[in-house]
């Protein structure tokens, strides 16, 4: 789903690894470890989030395929009826886009390494411009190095061309290949339409295989156990799921409104998806059980008190992505301290890194930090989630939460208000600052940085 398939590219390289051999499934009982059965009144949000909007945000328009659509997270693209879980796509103007649709992901909510992950999925009528998906991507690293496993997905402008766009599905497996793309994707034709009726899609994961059935018939194998040899890591870490459902893209091969002609609104319904679990090395990773607890969280902080706190080296890193020079200087309090000299007419950044953090006990409170500065030139802290950076301009003469530019410490504290599309159940970097090429040289001294609570 993120981006154009290469299928054809790839396939010397997937037959070499074994990918086609198309053996059975091992058969062995595992334990139920998650499930999601959409009995509840509405989408539960300790187990889904949204992406929004055409990933422009992203600086991937059109969500790097060409799609049409503009994802929302209204009842009217999303909701749960009957049981079951309806993504609806419709042919609307909606933000300047001409269709809407959703797409759930269960990122900082729950990923995994290795299982039997089973879904219950009714796909609507695809033929022409519907591409309904049910995928995963890795958990850790930027596309292609995160992997993407798409389960199932169907609508490829090759079914179209033969007339089975309703009867034809694909998965997909793409990863970096000592530093670039490669894909492996099998496609089943079904002897009749799959929109008329529910199918249970199927994906075994382990450390040798990936393989997917619908309804016990295997349609994909890809071997993954030559993990130095083709490069494979990505499918050796966590994965988190997605369903959604795109108008348009390249995989369709319809890049314009008025090529659309699949049915609308048209439906992709989920009955329930389960996974299982039980061999060796296998993770999991439940975010509402990782909550961190209220109070004051430690970022970059010694006072005392607090509630939790990152530790450096072992689950936080400092990053400094360009033109900063760290310099000795006092703390605010403790005894370390952020202080960094950045020279002009080069933008400058830094952040810190984590694992996945479930902060939603913070919602409603507030960044807090002590800064010590001068300078006038503009800058921006920032916060990444799973819906990427969010950012809080510092812009000379504007609102400056605190800080005073005039030398001495100062307490900044932002609410988490002030972010946009800020996903607390799932941070990534806890704290960020960037700016544009300054005029001059700057400096900034940075200390005592955590969370509050409410």
């Amino acid at each position: 789903m993120d981006t154009e398939r290469l299928r054809a590219l790839a396939l010397p390289l997937a037959a070499l690894l074994g990918a086609a051999t198309l053996s059975p499934p091992d058969a062995h009982a595992q334990a139920l470890v998650w499930e999601e059965n959409f009995d509840g009144p509405g989408i539960d949000g300790s187990k889904w989030i949204y992406d929004v909007g055409t990933g422009c945000q992203l600086g991937i328009c059109g969500w790097g395929n060409g799609e049409l659509q503009y994802y929302t997270s209204r009842p009217e693209n999303a909701r749960i009826e009957d049981g079951r879980l309806i993504i609806e796509a419709r042919r609307e103007t909606f933000q300047g886009s001409p269709f809407t649709s959703a797409r759930l992901k269960t990122e900082g909510r729950m990923h995994f390494r290795y299982g039997t992950l089973e879904a219950r999925i009714k796909t609507p009528q695809v033929g022409n411009g519907l591409w309904p998906a049910y995928w995963m991507l890795g958990a850790i690293g930027v596309w292609p190095a995160r992997g993407e496993i798409d389960i199932m997905e169907a609508g490829s402008a090759a079914a179209i061309a033969d007339g089975a766009a309703n009867r034809r599905i694909g998965a997909a497996v793409h990863w970096d290949y000592n530093g670039s793309q490669a894909d492996y994707g099998q496609d089943y034709d079904s002897p009749t339409d799959l929109h008329t009726d529910f199918h249970v899609y199927r994906m075994t994961w382990d450390p040798q295989f990936i393989r997917v059935s619908i309804d016990g018939q295997q349609y994909f194998e890809f071997a993954i156990s030559d993990i130095e040899g083709a490069s494979l890591h990505e499918f050796h870490q966590q994965h988190f799921l997605l369903l959604n459902l795109a108008v348009g893209g390249t995989y369709t091969g319809i890049l314009a409104p008025e090529g659309v002609t699949a049915p609308l609104p048209g439906r992709m319904e989920v009955d329930y998806i389960r996974l299982y679990q039980d061999a060796p090395g296998s993770e999991l990773y439940i975010g509402s059980t990782a909550a961190a607890p209220p109070g004051r969280f430690g970022v970059y902080s010694e006072q005392s008190g607090l509630s939790g706190a990152l530790d450096f080296g072992a689950d936080a890193d400092l990053f400094l992505w360009h033109n900063l020079t760290p310099m000795p200087a006092a703390p605010f309090e403790g005894g370390e301290v952020m202080a960094f000299r950045a020279s002009a007419g080069q933008w400058f950044g830094m952040g810190i890194v984590t694992d996945y953090r479930n902060m939603s006990n913070y919602a409603g409170g507030a960044l807090k930090f002590h800064m010590r500065t001068t300078t006038q030139a503009s800058f921006k802290i920032g916060i990444n989630t799973s819906f990427g950076d969010s950012w809080v301009d510092f812009v000379a003469g504007g609102p400056g939460y605190g800080l005073v530019r005039d030398g001495n410490w100062h307490e900044v504290t932002i609410p988490f208000s002030a972010f946009y599309d800020l996903d607390l159940h799932a941070v990534k970097q806890m704290f960020m600052l960037v700016a544009d090429p300054p005029a001059a040289d700057v400096e900034f001294h940075i200390d005592n940085v955590y969370y509050q609570s409410p």
